[in-house]
Formats: structure tokens, C-alpha cells, sequence
């Protein structure tokens, strides 16, 4: 008998179809199942080769056992009926699989894919009202199609030092993404929170940060010559849509007509690829002629974005407007420096002194370039400022006002949408405040100051539940400023004793106080924290820290110290209700013209009116 005849006669054929038709089928339902589970890319790809590896035992077990009815049995020269009997068994087997198998791929052709959890989603629904977010942070949105997000380009130079160049490259090309009308662009420090993670796979990319699809790039600048290459990548599909590489010399007319070349290019292959409709070619515009000047701009923003050594930048910014002075975003830029730069401790001027810097620089952007918005939002949080330590007197609505006009020209700044959630938190309008910081949170999940204000203000709402899962899921994140700040009332709150005591000890706080088991146990109850003890820690606190320069009075408040400035949002919380009371209270409130503002907008909840001049809180 011919070996031909003998594999037929033994259905290693039929086996062999069989196998290959049910291993397709396997590979189809994990394909299906696996994500679902999270279960890693690389257990599927295991999972085809074992697959593969397993087609030749399964061969050679077909050549040795037959297929009786009585059982697999060792192949001893099946009759033909019974030979006849298990092919047609095996026929009948494929062809169960085969159907299942075109079934669950027609099913998954046709059924839209489920809501994927991304970690960043678009935050537009806030206009209509609509849930976007849960309280513990950005809420899981599925991806339109229209939706990207721009990650870091890469520094290729040959030194390796042009990091903030080629970091500005992609921000700037962002940017003008931005303003595409029907295109969702993920967050510049979401996406830019996946540097140097690329190994992660352009789907899983994609889908942590809620958009289809993804830019990519490098930039070798390398004396008088620029390569900047990019491309366009469908992530869900897996398939690149647009690429190219432009070599030009190094000036700032070639950088500029780069990025809008490059921002241009994308929009067509959206538009060709889902049929995008009227979208606007992005117009980048010159912000300056000047190429050192723009270069020395995108350090200065690179150090201002990342809250260091802001000294540094605003010497960088100075030398840039020395080269030009019509340089509308630097003066942008060295105001919102200067405006936090005495917060931050980089300075040796005084705050006075620094905020009349800022308000300058300001107001020069705003002559340049009247819808500047940093300098809108910059000027309005200089103004909130100095309400708040009553060194002015400032119209409350007016603030607002700007903040939101702000927002309007450039919705995707997070540090505009945390001033105003702050702003609205100071006259106590705590659900639109709630609702500012979580859209900056969706907005810019990473952003540690709406991370945490959003914590804060779901604490003063009552809702502490809910401040803690938006606490856990900032740390989680790691959307949060190290020890710089703490709401020790969450952790009293909830018996957090050991987070407590650890976070009272780091140096921005009481490092070098001796009795925090006994500060946690004031902070559990302060109606009943022995004044002597309170009186040493304030002692301490005035001796050895600032005051000014950091959040100690926010923790002294609730224990009595009704003298200090508050963090506004934190005094409507339940333990603060003490100083809610306090003529100190009454006297914040009034100079700070939140009093008036009551009277022309509303008063919060927890406060009501008293005759034509007064007012009383819970």
C-alpha cells in the first residue's frame, strides 16, 4: 500500500484539517475573550505558536490511534467501514468548527467594538450636562474615530540635548490640531506621559489615552540642519495612514512651515480615511521670525511645564524677547512664570514684586496679541490672588468672567480650568467648582493641582467616599506633588492613622515636630484638642516653617487658628465648621467682596442672608 493511501486510510488528512479548522476557531475566541481580561498581547501570540507547535503530535497520534466505537484504540488495520465511519465522523466534526469558527468572525465583523477604558477621555460633554468622568477620576470613554493624540517626538541630535526642542515640535503641532473643529486631541500631558514607553504598542497607547489614532516622530537637528520625520497611525487598525521626512535648514520660517505641513497632512488623512467634513486647514502662524529666540522659548516652557527651576526660565525668556520683543507668547509665557514663580520658591523677590512682574509681561502679550489667552488667565489668577490675601480688592464676577473667556479660547489649558474651578470654589458655587475640576481632570488626567482640588472639593461637598477614590486614583496615577500637599482632613476622616503620621513627617510639613500621634488624635476630634497643645504647635509652626510659602495654615485652621488665610475651597468642609462661625470667617468673607458677590449671585447652601448687611453659615 502507498504511503498516500495509508495517510488516507488512517485520516491523518481529515485530522490535520480538523486540527487547523479548530485551532482557527480557538484563536478566534481568545482573540475575542483575552482583552477583555486585560491578559497581555503577548499570551495570544504564545498561544498561535503552541498552536502551531501542536499540529505535529496531533499528526503522528492520528497515524498511531484509530477512532472506534468502542474507543481511540492503537491502529491495528481499521476495517473499511470502520475507516469509512470515523471519516465520516471527522467530516462532520470540521464542519461544526468551520461554521462556528465563520460565525464568531462574521458576529465580530459586524458588532462594534465595546467602551474601552482609557485613562484620558474627551471632556465635551460638560457643555450638555452629560457624565463624562466618575468621582475617582477620568471616566472611560469610548474613542471616536475622530480622535487623536500627538506623543513626544524623539531627540535623535547627536548629543541628545534637544529634547525640549523636539518636545515643542509635537506640542506645537498639537495645538494645531486643536483647533480642527470635530477632531478630539488627547491632552498634551497625557500623551506626553507616554515617553519613552513606545514598547507598550501603539493599540495599547491608544486606548489608555481614549483615541483612534496616534502621531508619532523624531527631530535630528544637527548644526545648520533639521530632519523631522512623523507618521499617522491607525492604532485600532493597525495600519499607517501618513508619513513622510522633511529635511530643510535650520530657521524659524522652516520650523513653522514644517508643523503646519505637517498638521495639514494629517487633517487630509483623516479626512480621506472617515470622510471628515469642513475641516479648517490648521494655520500654525509665525509666533516669531526669530529662530533663537523661539528656541530659547522652548526651553523656558519645558522647565515652566515640569514646575522647576523657574528662575532659569524666566532668565531664558528675557534673553528670547531681548531678540524679539514682539514676541507675543514669550511675554505670555514669563508672565505665567513670574505669577508662580514666589509660590514655588524660585525667586528672592517678594510676592508683591513678583506678581507686578507678571501682571506686566501680561498685559505686554495682551497688546501684541489681544486673545491671548495665558495672559487672560494669568491676569485673572493674579487677581484671585491677591483677593484672597487681601493685599486688593478685586470684582469676583469680573475674575470668573475672564477665566471663562479664557477657557472659551483655549479649552484644552489645564492650568485655566483649575483657576477657575478654584475661583468658583472661593465664592462657594461648589458644584460648579466639582465640575470644573473634574473636566480638567478628563481633560489632563496627570495635572496634580486639579487631581487634587478635585479630592478637595468632593471632601467639602460631604462626599468623602468619593474624595477618597478620586484621593487613591490620583495616587494611582501619580497625578499628585509628592509631600507638598495633603488633606489631612480625609485621612482623619477615615482612621488613616499611619498615612497620617507619614505624611505629617515629611519636611514640607511638621518634619521635626515630636508629638503627631497626638496631632492625629486633635485632627480625629478638634472640638476637643487641648489649646495648650494646639498653642506649642503654633509656636513650632511660626518658629521653624513659613507660613506663606506652604499649605501649614490649611492644616492649623481646623484646629483653631482662625487668624490664618484659608485655602478657600477647604473652609466648607465639616471640619471647618468651627471657623465657619468665627468672626474671622465673617471678616474673610467681607473683605475679600465675596459678601457682595452673595448678594448679586446667590449665597451658597450652607450661608443665608441676615437682615440687609449680614450673614450667617452652617
Amino acid at each position: 500500500m502507498s504511503l498516500f493511501a495509508e495517510l488516507k486510510r488512517r485520516n491523518v488528512f481529515r485530522v490535520a484539517i480538523f486540527y487547523v479548522v479548530t485551532a482557527w476557531l480557538v484563536i478566534e475566541v481568545a482573540e475575542t475573550v483575552l482583552p477583555i481580561f486585560d491578559v497581555p498581547h503577548g499570551v495570544l501570540r504564545g498561544l498561535v505558536v503552541l498552536l502551531v507547535i501542536g499540529l505535529v503530535p496531533a499528526l503522528g497520534l492520528s497515524w498511531i490511534y484509530e477512532l472506534t466505537p468502542e474507543g481511540i484504540k492503537r491502529d491495528a488495520g481499521a476495517s473499511p467501514e470502520q475507516a469509512a465511519t470515523t471519516s465520516h465522523k471527522l467530516n462532520w466534526a470540521t464542519l461544526v468548527v468551520a461554521v462556528a469558527a465563520i460565525g464568531l468572525v462574521v458576529y465580530d465583523r459586524l458588532t462594534p467594538e465595546a467602551p474601552a477604558v482609557p485613562v484620558a477621555a474627551q471632556a465635551v460633554a460638560d457643555a450638555s450636562g452629560e457624565e463624562t468622568a466618575s468621582e475617582a477620576g477620568p471616566t472611560l470613554a469610548v474613542a471616536s474615530d475622530a480622535s487623536i493624540a500627538v506623543l513626544p517626538f524623539a531627540d535623535l541630535s547627536p548629543a541628545g540635548d534637544q529634547e525640549y526642542f523636539s518636545d515643542g515640535m509635537a506640542e506645537e503641532i498639537l495645538n494645531a490640531l486643536v483647533k480642527v473643529d470635530g477632531l478630539h486631541v488627547a491632552s498634551r500631558t497625557s500623551a506626553f506621559g507616554f515617553k519613552g514607553q513606545e514598547s507598550l504598542g501603539m493599540r495599547r497607547i491608544a486606548e489608555q489615552l481614549g483615541v483612534r489614532h496616534v502621531l508619532e516622530g523624531s527631530v535630528r537637528k544637527a548644526g545648520d540642519n533639521l530632519r523631522i520625520t512623523a507618521q499617522l497611525i491607525d492604532a485600532h487598525a493597525d495600519r499607517h495612514l501618513w508619513s513622510d521626512t522633511f529635511d530643510r535648514p535650520l530657521t524659524a520660517e522652516n520650523v513653522f512651515s514644517i508643523q503646519d505641513e505637517i498638521a495639514t497632512s494629517i487633517v487630509a488623512a483623516l479626512m480621506d480615511s472617515l470622510g471628515m467634513r469642513e475641516a479648517a486647514k490648521p494655520i500654525l502662524g509665525a509666533p516669531t521670525a526669530n529662530f533663537d529666540a523661539y528656541d530659547l522659548y522652548l526651553q523656558a516652557r519645558a522647565l515652566f511645564l515640569a514646575r522647576t527651576r523657574l528662575d532659569e526660565a524666566d532668565q531664558l525668556l528675557a534673553q528670547a524677547l531681548e531678540q524679539d520683543p514682539g514676541f507675543a507668547k514669550a511675554w505670555e509665557l514669563r508672565a505665567g512664570v513670574n505669577a508662580i514663580i514666589y509660590e514655588y520658591g524660585y525667586s528672592d523677590l517678594s510676592k508683591d514684586e513678583s506678581t507686578r512682574l507678571a501682571t506686566d509681561y501680561a498685559e505686554r502679550a495682551l497688546a501684541l496679541d489681544p486673545a491671548s489667552a495665558g495672559a487672560l488667565a494669568t491676569l485673572a489668577f493674579i487677581r484671585t490672588n491677591a483677593v484672597i490675601d487681601r493685599r486688593a480688592r478685586h470684582d469676583w464676577a469680573e475674575i470668573i468672567r475672564d477665566l471663562e473667556r479664557a477657557a472659551e479660547l483655549d479649552p484644552g489649558n489645564a492650568s485655566t480650568l483649575n483657576w477657575l474651578g478654584l475661583s468658583l470654589g472661593y465664592v462657594g458655587r461648589l458644584e460648579d467648582s466639582h465640575a470644573m475640576f473634574k473636566r480638567c481632570s478628563v481633560l489632563d488626567p496627570y495635572f496634580g493641582p486639579c487631581a487634587e482640588n478635585l479630592y478637595d472639593i468632593l471632601m467639602s461637598l460631604d462626599r468623602p467616599e468619593e474624595s477618597m477614590q478620586a484621593f487613591m486614583a490620583a495616587l494611582d496615577r501619580g497625578a499628585v506633588t509628592g509631600g507638598l500637599y495633603i488633606n489631612f482632613n480625609l485621612l482623619a476622616y477615615f482612621e488613616e492613622k499611619l498615612a497620617f503620621m507619614l505624611a505629617a513627617n515629611q519636611p514640607d510639613w511638621l518634619f521635626g515636630w515630636r508629638r503627631h500621634e497626638e496631632l492625629y488624635e486633635a485632627y480625629r476630634d478638634p472640638a476637643s484638642a487641648d489649646p495648650e497643645f494646639l498653642q506649642e504647635l503654633r509656636e513650632f509652626v511660626e518658629r521653624e516653617k513659613n507660613l506663606e510659602s506652604g499649605y501649614l495654615k490649611d492644616l492649623l485652621i481646623p484646629l483653631g487658628a482662625y487668624d490664618l488665610t484659608p485655602f478657600p475651597i477647604l473652609v466648607w468642609g465639616q471640619r471647618y465648621a468651627g471657623y465657619r462661625a468665627s468672626p474671622q470667617f465673617n471678616q474673610f468673607i467681607r473683605q475679600t467682596g465675596t459678601f457682595e458677590y452673595w448678594r448679586d449671585h446667590g449665597f451658597p447652601p450652607q450661608c443665608r442672608p441676615l437682615g440687609e448687611d449680614g450673614f450667617e453659615c452652617d
